[in-house]
């Protein structure tokens, strides 16, 4: 088992969940859809007649589409003309095999013009330039990634999982050598645990492309909760407040650790209670210093929803809504994301003065502290 400083959304984050089977069915594809929506995977990585259909069952995911995969044998003008097609459908990003006839046959030049000509059709599209590296030589690799670069791709990615042998540690090490900084790197090809994918970070991988997505997340889901089996355990209860929101605005967080009660209050002169709120489970996240277990208790219907349902989607779109409007209160749900990764989180929904003696106090305090402005300020 590896050592690690990455959260479970952090390793997610960088993967490419991959439906790329030569003999599947829509069932099994809607199948795997579902998979990707149970974790905050980075993006989605299917083939071009299934993009469409990517589209319609409404994937909080990137979609990258893939162009002539695996082969790279069509004609160029027949790849434009796919590349074409897949970007007025709306992809965001194409995962794209070199030529590797060309390649090891030292045609650069139709390579060179194939290449230039896709990063200028698709010019806002992020693209990745697939070099099959577990069948070339160091000095093929290195010819490879230095033509993806001058054409301006974003990424180098190591293989399309079809050449009959998984990448390399090796290979992600060479082409991060040869890339100097220039080209970004996804490995992929043959990834299938949680081990090679920290492995493969660690060699210098930005992103990590496998079609074993789900059984990863699972992986580092159940090692993550073995982590916190022996973590210490507190208590949170904790309330915000606002006066005439927006208004003067005040939080309270008690934090009880066995018999110890720790009161910990903050105040703003003009803010939301929605805010409130998120600061309140901020200060109470912020007072550990190290990882704990920790239950709050909240009568917040937006935070608990946020906290458990709205955060991984958001992250996976940018922390845009499912309208495409920016989140709000963005910078403090960031902190609330960083502040989750350490510790492990769980909530409670206490209806609000219900008789929950601690909740009730924090509710008393934050008022007080949005009290406190409403005087200075009139």
């Amino acid at each position: 088992m590896h050592e690690h400083n990455l959260s479970l959304d952090q390793i997610l984050s960088r993967i490419d969940y991959a439906y790329l089977k030569p003999y599947g069915n829509v069932k099994e594809f809607l199948e795997f859809l579902e998979r990707a929506r149970s974790f905050p995977f980075r993006a989605v990585c299917v083939p071009p007649c299934l993009i469409k259909k990517t589209i319609e069952e409404r994937i909080d995911k990137r979609i990258v589409g893939v162009l002539d995969f695996p082969f790279a044998y069509s004609t160029t003008l027949t790849k434009i003309v796919a590349l074409e097609e897949m970007l007025s459908l709306g992809v965001e990003e194409v995962d794209i095999p070199l030529n590797i006839i060309w390649l090891k046959s030292q045609e650069i030049k139709p390579l060179k013009r194939e290449l230039s000509l896709f990063r200028r059709i698709a010019e806002e599209c992020i693209l990745k330039g697939i070099i099959e590296s577990p069948v070339l030589t160091d000095e093929e690799i290195g010819l490879a990634v230095k033509l993806l670069a001058e054409a301006g791709f974003d990424y180098v990615k190591t293989s399309t999982g079809f050449s009959g042998k998984g990448t390399t540690l090796e290979e992600v090490k060479k082409i991060k050598e040869y890339a100097r900084g220039r080209i970004k790197i996804k490995a992929s090809g043959g990834i299938r645990t949680l081990d090679q994918v920290l492995d493969f970070i660690s060699a210098g991988a930005d992103l990590i492309g496998t079609s074993y997505g789900f059984e990863i997340a699972l992986e580092a889901l159940k090692r993550k909760d073995a982590n916190s089996e022996g973590l210490d355990y507190a208590e949170a209860y904790i309330d915000g407040a606002c006066l005439r929101n927006p208004g003067p605005g005040g939080y309270a967080a008690i934090i009880k650790e066995g018999d110890k009660e720790t009161v910990l209050v903050g105040s703003e002169p003009e803010t939301t209670n929605n805010r409130m709120e998120l600061k309140a489970l901020i200060c109470a996240l912020s007072y550990f210093k190290e990882p704990k277990r920790i239950k709050v208790y909240t009568d917040s219907e937006y935070l608990l929803k946020g906290a458990a349902e709205w955060l991984p989607k958001w992250k996976a779109q940018g922390f845009k809504t499912s309208e495409g409007n920016p989140v709000k209160n963005r910078d403090l749900w960031e902190e609330i994301d960083r502040l989750m990764s350490i510790h492990k989180v769980t909530f409670e929904k206490v209806k609000a003065h219900s008789g929950v003696l601690l909740n009730e106090k924090a509710d008393s305090l934050a008022k007080e502290q949005a009290k406190k402005w409403q005087k200075k300020l009139f």
